[in-house]
């Protein structure tokens, strides 16, 4: 459990730049362009977000000013939602669209009964292992430059918790699949084994966060909305904000 003092959350309360705010981050966009954004937008230096979108990914991203940046890893660890396109019959070194593909020849299709099956093994507490082309760091040293550099290294594992799992559609090669799951489980990674224990290699076609906690994407700011009016009439109440949290730390 987080542990955040009576002083500090006082002190977030009474910082009249500390606010909190969802933004509905576009593909193709890095997460840290809303950071510069909001800087700018409303002169604040001190901005931050809760869990980083990779460029590929789209979706809810909760993000903070000034004293209220403090909080932000009460955000990191709630669970997180995702829609996520998983393409099977090919597999990346990345495990996404943006790496080296390789299609399997060998693949043959399968039917929603077998993914069902197969996919309701990856519930629960387990170990997942890192994709080698990620910030993820091994001696202080992030595996994507690693990997890039030619060095051979063995990703790490870490135990999360996949809470849900809901197929939406699936029509072989393409599933559309629902995930609710833990702070750090890597959805690529998720696709990656899904594709070896159908035998048919996968990979993460897209992916975007509809939810972090209660927190909704549908009540998200689009960034390319983002102003100062916006903002202010987005702006979460920063009083409601810690007292729906407050079961996660202790006062």
């Amino acid at each position: 459990m987080i542990k955040i003092s009576k002083e500090k959350i006082q002190n977030i309360l009474d910082d009249p730049q500390a606010g909190f705010y969802l933004i509905d981050k576009p593909k193709q966009v890095n997460s840290f362009k809303a950071v510069a954004i909001l800087r700018k937008v409303l002169n604040i230096k001190k901005v931050g977000f809760a869990g980083t979108l990779d460029p590929l990914a789209s979706g809810l991203l909760i993000m903070a000013t000034a004293k209220a940046t403090k909080f932000l890893d009460v955000f990191h660890n709630l669970p997180k939602t995702y829609i996520a396109d998983v393409l099977f019959g090919q597999t990346s070194d990345t495990y996404d669209l943006e790496g080296k593909i390789e299609i399997n020849k060998q693949a043959k299709s399968f039917d929603l009964a077998d993914l069902e099956k197969n996919l309701s093994k990856f519930l629960g507490e387990q170990d997942q292992q890192a994709p080698i082309y990620s910030a993820k760091k091994i001696a202080g040293q992030k595996l994507h430059r690693l990997a890039r550099a030619g060095k051979e290294v063995v990703a790490p594992s870490k135990k999360i918790n996949i809470y849900n799992l809901d197929i939406l559609e699936f029509e072989y090669p393409k599933a559309k699949i629902k995930v609710t799951a833990s702070a750090g489980t890597y959805i690529r990674s998720l696709a990656y084994d899904l594709g070896q224990v159908m035998t048919t290699g996968a990979l993460l076609a897209d992916l975007r966060r509809t939810n972090i906690g209660d927190f909704d994407v549908d009540k998200a700011l689009l960034l390319d909305k983002i102003s100062e009016d916006t903002l202010q009439k987005y702006r979460l109440d920063t009083n409601q904000v810690i007292k729906s949290l407050g079961r996660l730390f202790l006062q």
